[in-house]
């Protein structure tokens, strides 16, 4: 890149750029290396610790139910049952009295069915979510996503004053969203939801999600068409147990590079024009994408590909636990009941698969990437250790798009590099306790429950401010 090379350490993914110098040797290069912790190991622990995991996802299958009828879904079958408050208020004490040096835990009541379908249900659980986040002075933030045909201006002025951040699953553009998106008619569902979405005053904090099947799609028209409406874009592969609506595959992938490439470029683009609401839009959320970027540019290392089963733990409606939303007809990925508890013994077992990725050891994207998701080794041959050389070859690329994105910043405009570098700290602070809020808190003595004293920050920060000043000399 412009006359230099970027180096990246397959022992840590660390990467250094040199300019481009004949007279370089090897052992130039080794000790250029060393000084720059090239070579640092990366320290592993071998056995599973529930402290290693400070934001604990809850994740219910409130509805077993849909209204639409999505060719990729993984929810094959649809059991006439639902999960009651209670079960989930059980689920919740429960998952929290196992966490207690977590800093924040998320709600999250999407599971395998349409949760707007039960508004009552998801009204109830946002009260109990804030009383827990009183109970214990941490957050319990409720959270989810909807296909979005039930957004009413009633229910949409609902999910807001009950304080949920929610997403939208959205398919890019209409071609693409209406070729796997169908209602119970087979009919497509885009025009629908882009007018309720139009229709949403308060769009601050409204995400979209995306999947990424084999139907090509042109990623930037997708990114430039949902920016139009959402602060948050999350692009994410499909995974599906039906191989007749594959996603990235030998026959495609060359393509999707391409695609993520020409989103590669216009992020880049705008946010070196100053515009960086466009980068902004893919930090915010989950994408696929994002995450990479956000890894590369704060160097932040990750052993482990998700948190399945060691800090996500998921209610289905016949109360069983499993690792996480997408594994809920996977027999191998069952972790317990609501009256049994965890097992320990297949945490451990997911820990030790996270963790040896026997096929990841020589690859330079290993501590950005972190393996395979088990459930895409699951639906490719019935293994959840398995690797899935195609999806191995596009996060290769990603990761380095990503690390190409960090350099061309710091080398065109490091002033940009370090707000950037700024915004993806805040967001991983979003992740952590508020450790600010509960010191002022605590100084307080109980004038002010946690939910009133963060809803003041949130909202007026100069009165917080002068609450927190007052709390000080009051101390």
């Amino acid at each position: 890149m412009k006359n230099h090379t970027i180096y990246v350490s397959r022992i840590n993914g660390n990467q250094i750029i040199l300019p481009n110098n004949p007279n370089l040797t090897n052992k130039d290069l080794k000790r250029i290396f060393h000084k720059n912790h090239m070579d640092d190991k990366i320290a592993n622990t071998d056995t599973y610790q529930k402290e290693l995991f400070k934001t604990i996802y809850i994740s219910l299958h409130a509805s077993s139910k849909c209204n639409m009828n999505c060719k990729y879904c993984f929810m094959q079958d649809r059991p006439d049952v639902n999960i009651t408050i209670d079960e989930a208020k059980r689920f919740i004490d429960f998952i929290i009295s196992e966490f207690p040096k977590a800093e924040k835990f998320i709600v999250d009541p999407t599971g395998s069915g349409e949760p707007l379908l039960r508004m009552q249900f998801i009204h109830e659980l946002a009260k109990y979510c804030h009383l827990k986040s009183d109970e214990i002075c941490k957050e319990v933030l409720p959270m989810l996503v909807t296909n979005g045909t039930l957004l009413t201006k009633e229910n949409v002025d609902k999910l807001q004053s009950a304080g949920y951040i929610f997403g939208i699953s959205i398919d890019g553009y209409q071609k693409t969203h209406d070729a796997n998106r169908l209602n119970k008619k087979q009919e497509g569902t885009y025009k629908q939801i882009i007018s309720n979405v139009k229709n949403i005053k308060h769009r601050e904090y409204l995400g979209v999600a995306v999947t990424l099947t084999n139907d090509k799609i042109d990623l930037v028209k997708a990114f430039k068409t949902l920016s139009k409406y959402f602060t948050t874009i999350s692009i994410k592969p499909v995974r599906s147990f039906d191989h007749s609506v594959e996603g990235i595959n030998e026959d495609n992938i060359e393509e999707i590079k391409h695609q993520y490439t020409r989103l590669y470029k216009y992020i880049l683009q705008k946010t070196l024009n100053g515009k960086l609401d466009s980068l902004g839009v893919l930090l915010n959320g989950d994408d696929y994408f994002g995450k990479f970027i956000q890894r590369v540019i704060l160097n932040h290392k990750v052993s482990t590909r998700c948190d399945a089963g060691l800090g996500r733990f998921s209610l289905t409606p016949n109360k069983k636990i499993i690792a996480c939303p997408g594994s809920v007809s996977i027999k191998e990925m069952e972790l317990g009941t609501l009256d049994t508890g965890l097992n320990q013994e297949k945490t451990n077992h997911f820990w030790s698969i996270q963790l040896e990725r026997k096929h990841c050891q020589d690859c330079e994207a290993r501590y950005v990437c972190g393996g395979e998701c088990m459930v895409v080794s699951y639906y490719k041959d019935k293994k959840l250790d398995s690797v899935d050389e195609v999806m191995c070859e596009l996060k290769k690329h990603l990761f380095e798009l990503a690390v190409k994105l960090k350099f061309e910043l710091i080398f065109q405009n490091e002033e940009l590099f370090n707000a950037v570098y700024e915004g993806c700290q805040r967001k991983a602070d979003r992740f952590q306790e508020d450790k600010e809020l509960s010191a002022t808190l605590k100084k307080l003595s109980g004038q002010y429950t946690f939910m009133e004293l963060k809803k003041i920050k949130d909202e007026n920060i100069e009165h917080y401010l002068r609450i927190k000043e007052e709390s000080c000399e009051n101390s």
